[in-house]
């Protein structure tokens, strides 16, 4: 930690600082002067007399031509006519010289109402200024998200997007859950069941010394829990676990008595906080969708589509700096603070390794077709993993950065997820199905099975209890025992719309997960939905566990830090 720090703090983090211009050089040609006929914008021309500039960005200087703007002069034959000013050998004593505030404009279509509308704006209007102007335009009620999309692509705004680009305009539509019965309907419906085999997890509202990564005591202030676990409510579970399901059947968990609801609903709380109600900072800085999360030491990293890390202090929650390098979205982060190395896979298909002394790139990996979706380091083993949309896996030698192997066709679809148990990596995929693979040969230990009924998105493990947890886009969990690679419970219906990231808490008791339908979860060991935190406005897309408090990433361009302690 420290070492990170004190290089954070000496600034060693790739951050550019602003310097005063030197004064304007005359060069031997000092005491000389111009005099050019100078049009400023929506002004008319007036004489400037000016020392004799050494270089064109001496004159844009003298003459306060700001960035974005562009000098136009007539052409020497034809005065009719103006043209860029690229050198100084264009221009002498008496020229005319025009100010240009070019000028940026897209088309925009909304379906099936709007077919093409044109959008403009000049230098100096913010990212943000731009997408107000294109709700405003597509018709949408003021403060709507908005994505752009051309064709099957998602597009991030930037103030330099080409000229007369036509992009559709969606709206980003809240995603809010299911209302959850009242506690105390729940607290009565539970002391009326007996009480049943308590799950090797704690139950969410246990207490537990909140800790930071390095295992020191959390700094922020606990509070009283909810009155429902004060009272003992979710001390009785209702839920069993069912360990023998019938062969090629997973076994799903059974409906609560407030669970009759029809395919599509998710599943109901025993607590559902009121908006914001456990948040407790945003971290806001990124332009466009963050997609990962990654902590280490007292810093936390996070990758977006804007093609930035950013660095933020655990300490403060404040930022740092920001690492650029990639030339696409930023897919995945992984860290290893024993190796001082962060690894960040991204849609440009390579694998950066930074320097966590020097935040620098040490090292750009190239091999893989496709975007890079996830990416783990092995300590004990000394390499790197990775899984791409090219559907395969490779393994980097971190010594050397050279291919250890190279696992072709791993599955049959993109490669979304890989994490490790024992010896072992397991990886998840868009072909539904997640694999072992032995560390030591990279031949598949087993293909776990029954599959999901699609992509698998992300994957939780506790070795604590000896358990793994997969997340996928047909919106359920899968429980599987690591010992016996069976899987031991299948929750149904557990979001509103994909399950993209599960995390786990610090003491392995309790899982959280992330959905595209904008709202995070929290599970006991009967996979049993405890608290539903609201707030984000649009798909949640990462999770990271940090002693007391959770992070949460989202494509609402915003991380969220929420108080977990009172769930144990």
């Amino acid at each position: 930690q420290a070492v990170a720090c004190r290089a954070l703090r000496r600034g060693r983090f790739g951050c550019t600082t602003a310097q005063v211009p030197p004064a304007l050089g005359l060069g031997p040609m000092a005491g000389e002067s111009w005099r050019l006929l100078v049009q400023y914008p929506n002004r008319e021309p007036v004489h400037r007399d000016v020392p004799v500039p050494q270089t064109l960005e001496d004159l844009r200087t003298v003459l306060g031509v700001e960035r974005g703007q562009i000098l136009l002069t007539k052409h020497e034959h034809y005065p009719d006519q103006q043209y860029i000013v690229e050198h100084l050998d264009q221009l002498r004593d008496g020229a005319f010289l025009r100010i240009h505030i070019p000028r940026r404009r897209i088309d925009i279509s909304v379906p099936p109402d709007v077919k093409k509308k044109a959008v403009m704006w000049y230098p100096g209007a913010t990212v943000e200024q731009i997408e107000r102007a294109i709700a405003k335009a597509a018709g949408f009620p003021v403060g709507t998200q908005i994505e752009l999309r051309d064709r099957d692509a998602t597009v991030v705004l930037s103030t330099t997007i080409p000229n007369d680009t036509h992009l559709e305009v969606v709206p980003v539509v809240e995603r809010r859950p299911q209302t959850a019965p009242s506690s105390r309907t729940q607290l009565g419906q539970q002391q009326q069941q007996p009480q049943q085999r308590r799950s090797p997890l704690t139950p969410v509202g246990s207490k537990a010394s909140p800790v930071t990564a390095d295992g020191r005591p959390g700094k922020m202030q606990t509070s009283l829990s909810h009155p429902s676990v004060l009272n003992g409510a979710l001390s009785n579970s209702s839920v069993r676990r069912e360990r023998s399901p019938q062969r090629g059947m997973s076994p799903t968990r059974p409906r609560s008595p407030a669970g009759n609801a029809s395919v599509g609903s998710t599943t109901p709380a025993v607590h559902q906080s009121a908006p914001e109600e456990h948040c407790v900072h945003i971290l806001s800085g990124h332009t466009g969708f963050i997609f990962c999360l990654c902590a280490v030491g007292d810093i936390i990293f996070t990758g977006s589509q804007d093609s930035n890390i950013i660095i933020w202090d655990l300490n403060n929650l404040q930022y740092i700096g920001t690492l650029p390098g990639h030339r696409g979205f930023v897919k995945c982060l992984h860290a290893s603070f024993a190796k001082k190395i962060l690894c960040s896979g991204a849609q440009d298909k390579t694998i950066r390794v930074w320097s966590l002394d020097s935040f620098s790139t040490q090292k750009t990996l190239l091999g893989h077709t496709g975007c890079v979706n996830a990416v783990l380091i092995l300590e004990s083993l000394d390499v790197i993993v990775s899984g791409a949309d090219d559907r395969s896996i490779r393994v980097w030698n971190l010594s050397n950065y050279e291919v250890l192997a190279s696992l072709e066709q791993a599955h049959l679809g993109g490669v979304f997820a890989l994490d490790r148990f024992g010896s072992s990596v397991v990886s998840g995929a868009r072909d539904r199905s997640l694999k072992v693979w032995d560390t030591a040969s990279w031949h598949v230990q087993k293909t776990l099975h029954p599959p999901h009924y699609d992509g698998v998105m992300s994957i939780a493990v506790t070795s604590k209890h000896g358990k793994l947890y997969s997340g996928s886009r047909d919106r359920s969990i899968k429980e599987w025992d690591v010992p016996s690679l069976t899987n031991t419970m299948h929750a149904l219906h557990v979001h509103g719309d994909w399950v993209q990231s599960l995390c786990m808490s610090i003491s392995e008791d309790v899982l959280f997960s992330a959905s595209r339908d904008s709202t995070v979860k929290v599970w006991d060991g009967d996979l049993q939905c405890q608290d539903v935190l609201q707030g984000h406005k649009a798909p949640v897309s990462a999770l990271e566990a940090v002693g007391n408090r959770l992070f949460s990433a989202s494509h609402d361009r915003t991380v969220r830090v929420w108080r977990i302690d009172q769930y144990g």
